[in-house]
């Protein structure tokens, strides 16, 4: 299922720590998210203007009963200023985030027409919040001394820490503006502008959280800092410095940056859950499958699956006899049983590109593959960046096939790969960048002019010594300077499905290469991965991991036996297997055809016949006389046999 199709599910809908709902149905027509939580936006604030207000005080503001949450009107100012006359007989509130640039002394002013108050906290916190200084009657625009009130006692304030700051504002008739200024560290006397101030969000981690809302926080704070081995904060609720809803720590240990509330919004792992909606889940805001199950965790959390659980992947939710990752992978509904997967022998294919993941700097030893859609990961020093691969001396290969969306004529992408430490790339086969050495975070380019809708195949290699780890891949379209999102210009063949694409003809399919990682955009069936000398094209057509020659994992399935039965002169009946020889899903697409031996000598079947992988049965005609033993073998779309079943007999009379 795309995530874009309707799910059909109702409008059943999950509640998230009191805060958030995210509605069963469309979820790929919403923005990311579709719970949005209370943000902070820096560069501007909010004016709540309430009509109708007679008197020049502002008590006549703070009394109504629709201040502060009910206003007439809202509109967003850049600087903490209002010039023009907007009427008569109004109030105003202004609330927002005082930003200084530098710390120290700072001291602030004052002026409006008519009675004008503003307020400043010691913290983000409105609580903390006092009245600095005021214009108990009325002045002239930018006059800050006709009232020694005007000017505010002096205020220490730190370097980039947020205060939360309040305006009042009453106009009774004739003219109406107000202004507030400040002077400190290097700053002379002007209006507060935009590089300073940030809107205000109600603080969700409030003291009046109720118990469940408070444990689920605890919860995943705790388990966060447990698992990156932090030292215990006992202070509660958790530090929020740019009050967008997500734990410091949280932001730090995902390359996220603590005092940016709009990466909340971040979603930068393509899987339409934002970072704000990752927090509240438990899931990885930059891995795109948390559970690495094969399922993104926004597709899993709109269905109701668990997107940390790997698990549900095997479930039928809607008991047709396809798994939900089998579903998934064909684009069908997971809860509709009329829905099935279409057979087909070719793969199914994934939007954005493949990572597989190896131990050691040169791909030393492969550990897993998976559908990571885009190319951006800011892991910590100890951090993982899959199960099984180690927090460093790891590499990476992320492959896809890259198609120009332009509709006419040829235009300009540039490829840019930003890593720590080395890279290479490859586009339409050609090695364009190559810097295979330790170095901090640096950026790479590569332009290419491509027809349109011109595919090119797109390789990016990437090692990891020590330290912390960026990994980066943008393309951009430089005739409209847009970067275009991964997941929609970039496709790949789904590591976990069947097919015979084999795109480099190196007689290996794409899907087997990349999940035993080999590449699918090179020839490389006469590599030798493993100390017995068996390359890996021997080793596929062995239905073995190139690797260590185990049986390969999901290459041979398991048999009936365990189902068969003789019934009647002589019918065979079984039930399809669900699973491979490796414990993973076998789903009924993947079976091609049966094959069953039979004779009178239970050592010696000598007679065959093929069964449609449809079938569940078969009867054989005119036997004759005697003692007949039969076995029945698997075989799936890949050619793969399964062992023979036991063998079971019919006396035939």
């Amino acid at each position: 299922m795309s995530i874009g199709r309707a799910l059909g599910l109702g409008s059943a809908i999950i509640l998230i720590n009191g805060c958030q709902t995210w509605e069963y149905k469309d979820i790929g027509t919403l923005p990311p998210t579709a719970a949005l939580p209370e943000r902070s936006e820096p560069g501007k604030v909010q004016v709540r203007y309430f009509n109708n207000v007679n008197g020049n005080k502002v008590s006549s503001l703070t009394t109504l009963e629709s201040y502060p949450d009910d206003p007439d009107e809202v509109v967003e100012i850049t600087s903490l200023q209002v010039i023009e006359n907007r009427g008569e007989n109004y109030g105003a509130l202004i609330r927002g985030y005082i930003i200084p640039p530098s710390s120290g002394e700072y001291q602030f002013f004052v002026s409006g027409d008519d009675e004008t108050q503003l307020f400043v906290s010691n913290s983000p916190s409105p609580d903390g919040a006092e009245m600095i200084a005021s214009v108990t009657g009325w002045t002239n625009r930018e006059d800050y001394s006709k009232y020694s009130s005007q000017s505010s006692p002096i205020q220490t304030l730190e370097a980039g820490q947020r205060y939360y700051f309040e305006i009042r504002f009453k106009e009774s008739v004739g003219g109406d503006h107000f202004s507030v200024a400040w002077q400190g560290p290097g700053i002379a006397r002007q209006v507060i502008t935009s590089d300073y101030i940030a809107t205000w969000a109600q603080p969700r981690l409030s003291e009046d959280m109720n118990t469940q809302e408070a444990y689920s926080l605890g919860y995943r704070v705790g388990y966060v800092d447990g698992d990156q081995g932090l030292p215990l904060d006992p202070s509660f609720p958790p530090r929020d410095e740019d009050g967008d809803g997500l734990y410091d720590n949280w932001e730090v240990v995902y390359g996220l940056n603590p005092d940016d509330p709009s990466d909340a919004l971040s979603d930068y792992d393509g899987d339409l859950l934002p970072a704000a909606d990752e927090f509240l889940v438990g899931t990885s805001p930059i891995q795109a499958d948390t559970d690495n199950d094969g399922i993104p965790d926004g597709y899993e959390y709109a269905y109701g699956l668990d997107p940390r659980d790997p698990n549900d992947a095997s479930l039928d939710m809607d008991g047709d006899g396809y798994t939900n990752l089998e579903e998934y992978r064909a684009d069908t509904d997971v809860d509709d049983a009329d829905d099935v997967p279409a057979e087909t022998a070719e793969p199914a294919a994934v939007n954005g590109l493949v990572g597989q993941y190896y131990t050691g700097r040169n791909f030393n030893q492969f550990v897993t593959a998976r559908h990571d859609g885009t190319v951006n990961f800011h892991w910590s020093g100890d951090t993982t960046p899959a199960p099984g691969v180690p927090a460093d001396n790891f590499s990476v290969r992320w492959s896809g096939q890259f198609t120009a969306p332009h509709s006419s004529g040829s235009e300009q992408y540039q490829f840019t790969a930003r890593t720590d430490d080395g890279v290479r790339l490859y586009v339409d086969g050609q090695l364009v960048v190559n810097d295979w050495r330790d170095h901090g975070a640096m950026t790479f380019s590569h332009t290419s002019t491509l027809a349109a809708g011109q595919t090119v195949p797109v390789v990016m290699e990437y090692y990891e010594r020590g330290g912390g780890a960026t990994a980066e891949l943008t393309v951009t379209h430089l005739n409209s300077g847009q970067t275009l999102p991964a997941t929609a210009v970039f496709e790949s063949p789904d590591p976990y499905s069947s097919g015979f694409q084999d795109t480099d003809n190196d007689g290996i399919p794409d899907t087997w290469e990349l999940r035993f990682g080999l590449n699918p955009l090179s020839s490389d069936a006469s590599s030798i991965l493993n100390s017995s000398g068996v390359t890996s094209l021997e080793a596929y057509q062995s239905g073995l991991n190139p690797w260590s020659l185990d049986l390969a994992a999901g290459s041979a399935p398991d048999s009936p036996e365990k189902e068969i039965d003789i019934s009647g002169d002589a019918r065979l009946s079984w039930s399809a297997p669900l699973t491979r020889q490796d414990g993973s899903s076998l789903s009924l697409s993947e079976i091609d055809h049966y094959e069953i031996d039979y004779g009178l000598v239970p050592e010696e079947l000598n007679l065959s016949v093929t069964v449609p992988g449809d079938a569940t049965s078969h009867s054989f005609d005119n036997l004759s006389t005697g003692t007949w033993y039969f076995t029945i073998q698997v075989v799936d779309t890949q050619g793969l046999t399964s062992p023979p079943s036991d063998t079971v007999s019919k006396t035939v009379e």
